[in-house]
């Protein structure tokens, strides 16, 4: 690292820069700019040792990480709990549990209280190895200094008596959990329904799965699996079948080839025949794969067995060539059916109809239409709905209009894809004024948008430089409670960093405007002040994410912020905090948020503070103040 100009950079700087190489694996190479910076006076800080003691210890070189810590004991570096915590993680991390606990236990003798974070550490290691007593000391340990465990404690205490106890004890945590006002997760009840299974206790596991459900969690293929195995076990194939389609209903689809497999395999084990159903499943989830010859060769199968295919069958074989951008194929199956007799239904003609909207045969795609109803069956709303999008992607709006007529004549009610269709082709022809008159439209209607329809809008106003139509329909679309996607993100991130003439110079009758909305306003502040364009960008969705109470959604984003480049700063750390008090949990903020700020860094906080608070309410902002007095006063004393 060189100087510039006579002037060594600033150690903030350096410590970012150590960030990105440690982030990156590069960890030798920050440590010879460790090593530079150690060689000027307050050329490195706390902050600096402590990314250098992460780096090391997530390359196994916790030797290393204590060494640097020892060496650097001082003035210049008095270690905190973040210090050992980050050790005792190391260590347990590469399985030297002995050594982890010693460090754990030494912390205390040095006058470090350990953190929910340090037990959390310590306890999860512990269970791995089957260590109860250690666990139940901490445990008490925990309760006398009034700590309460976390969902993840909870979750390992749980995995641990599955593996080393019984489930009925692990059952009896999971009591006590929710007795003590902690909420289980999808991953406790996937621990346990797993452990269940082990003991081949499959409907009490199943019982476990309907609980899960019934508390607004989304249970995922580690659910599903461990359960169809265990009905196929016991041979009881039908209910295994019916939790694999549930399991497809729900997209839960990763293993579902394997798992309809293996359903098949033990059918054939056990002389039953498989159904329509087992085929059908198989035949989307091989499509969906993109393995259209096995597809094929399984309908032969189908013929050879006499197991007559239904509409369903050659509907998702019709949708898996023109999946697979194979429409000439997709055309013969069709035809084959109408050979064999097999009527198409709506089903079938929808397939196929949007199969010719994807490749933009949209006389076919009418021509398609007319014969459906020759056959008998009447468009609904997504055959309608298709061949509006089909249309619109052609940017022939007057085609659209037509079959949105045709849709309206026939008492067939347009839906939010139908509008979102025709929103999206007018934006497309930059008229923006008449998207958002039919945006306005689906509400007279009683529509609510999906993210699909904000983002249309949201794109094309930041792409005609109206950035403040687009905050509004941002922060509107939060205050709906519709979640945005990463396109959403991608849009506000690209549109926000190419309109800053909008924020340098804004005109006067729109100041108002910019000042009411939140991800305007910080964001011309932010980029005022000389912050990064596009961190700043990101820290002022986060903010917005954590208004509306979507803390999960702001965390998720600023993990991509990182794997794009982008650090979070104060701003990102303040915006988070935000989000934890809205959602009530300001006592947990440790365990949720890292804190290993510079004292620059702190001070930026709390100067952000007060215009961020102009954009919540005064009782999360009250909350908000209080842990950042907290941080402030740890930080004197250290």
């Amino acid at each position: 690292m060189r100087e510039q100009g006579g002037f060594f950079p600033d150690v903030s700087d350096c410590n970012c820069l150590l960030k990105l190489l440690v982030n990156r694996g590069r960890c030798d190479i920050a440590l010879k700019v460790y090593d530079e910076m150690l060689k000027r006076d307050g050329g490195a800080d706390n902050y600096s040792t402590c990314i250098m003691v992460r780096g090391l210890c997530t390359e196994g070189r916790m030797e290393e990480g204590k060494k640097l810590i020892a060496d650097r004991w001082g003035v210049g570096c008095i270690p905190n709990v973040v210090f050992y915590n980050t050790l005792i993680d190391g260590y347990f991390r590469h399985g030297h549990i002995k050594e982890g606990y010693r460090i754990f236990r030494e912390m205390q003798l040095k006058g470090f209280l350990p953190t929910l974070v340090s037990y959390g550490i310590v306890i999860n290691g512990l269970c791995k190895k089957g260590r109860l007593a250690e666990i139940s000391r901490l445990l008490s340990e925990m309760k006398a200094r009034g700590v309460r465990p976390n969902v993840q404690i909870y979750n390992n205490l749980i995995d641990f008596q599955c593996k080393y106890g019984s489930v009925v004890q692990a059952k009896a945590v999971l009591r006590k959990m929710i007795g003590d006002g902690c909420e289980p997760d999808v991953i406790t009840f996937n621990v346990l329904i797993s452990g269940f299974c082990r003991e081949g206790k499959v409907r009490e596991a199943e019982r476990l799965l309907r609980e899960a459900i019934g508390r607004g969690l989304g249970p995922n293929e580690c659910s599903y699996t461990p359960l169809i195995h265990a009905y196929c076990q016991i041979g009881e194939v039908a209910v295994a079948l019916t939790l694999l389609v549930e399991m497809m209903d729900k997209g839960k689809k990763p293993d579902l080839v394997k798992e309809a497999l293996a359903v098949k395999e033990k059918m054939i084990e056990l002389n039953v025949n498989a159904d329509c159903e087992i085929y059908n499943v198989l035949i989307s989830g091989l499509c969906k794969k993109g393995m259209l010859p096995y597809a094929k060769k399984l309908l032969a199968e189908m013929l050879d067995q006499n197991v007559m295919p239904d509409e369903f069958v050659y509907a998702t074989l019709i949708d898996g060539f023109i999946r697979n951008e194979n429409l000439s194929e997709a055309k013969k199956i069709f035809e084959f059916m109408g050979k064999k007799g097999i009527r198409h239904g709506v089903v079938g003609y929808n397939t196929m109809i949007k199969g010719y909207c994807k490749f933009g045969m949209m006389n076919d795609a009418i021509l398609t239409m007319n014969n459906m109803r020759w056959d008998g069956f009447f468009p609904d709303e997504c055959t309608y709905t298709t061949v509006i999008d089909g249309y619109a992607k052609q940017s022939n709006i007057d085609g659209a209009l037509r079959v949105l007529g045709d849709m309206t004549k026939r008492r067939c009610q347009p839906n939010v894809v139908t509008y979102s269709a025709l929103i999206n082709s007018y934006c497309q022809k930059g008229d923006t004024e008449t998207a958002e008159g039919l945006f306005k439209d689906m509400h007279i209607q009683g529509l609510s948008p999906n993210v699909v329809t904000y983002t249309i809008l949201i794109g094309s106003f930041l792409k005609s430089s109206q950035v403040v139509k687009a905050g509004a329909f941002f922060e509107n679309m939060l205050l709906n409670k519709c979640c945005p996607n990463d396109v959403t993100f991608h849009y506000l991130i690209n549109g926000l960093t190419n309109n800053i003439a909008c924020f340098t110079s804004i005109p006067g009758q729109n100041l108002k405007k910019h000042s009411e909305l939140g991800i305007l306003d910080i964001y011309r502040n932010l980029i005022t002040d000389g912050f990064d364009h596009k961190t700043a960008a990101y820290d002022v969705i986060i903010f917005c994410l954590c208004k509306y109470k979507m803390l999960r959604k702001a965390l998720e984003l600023r993990e991509k912020m990182i794997k794009k480049g982008c650090l979070p700063d104060s701003v990102t750390f303040l915006s988070l905090l935000y989000g934890i008090c809205v959602e009530g949990n300001s006592e947990e903020w440790n365990g949720i948020l890292s804190f290993q700020f510079q004292p620059n860094e702190l001070e930026i906080v709390f100067r952000y503070k007060s215009l961020l608070d102009q954009h919540i309410s005064q009782s999360v902002s009250s909350e908000a103040s209080r842990v950042l007095q907290s941080l402030l006063e740890e930080s004197m004393l250290s």
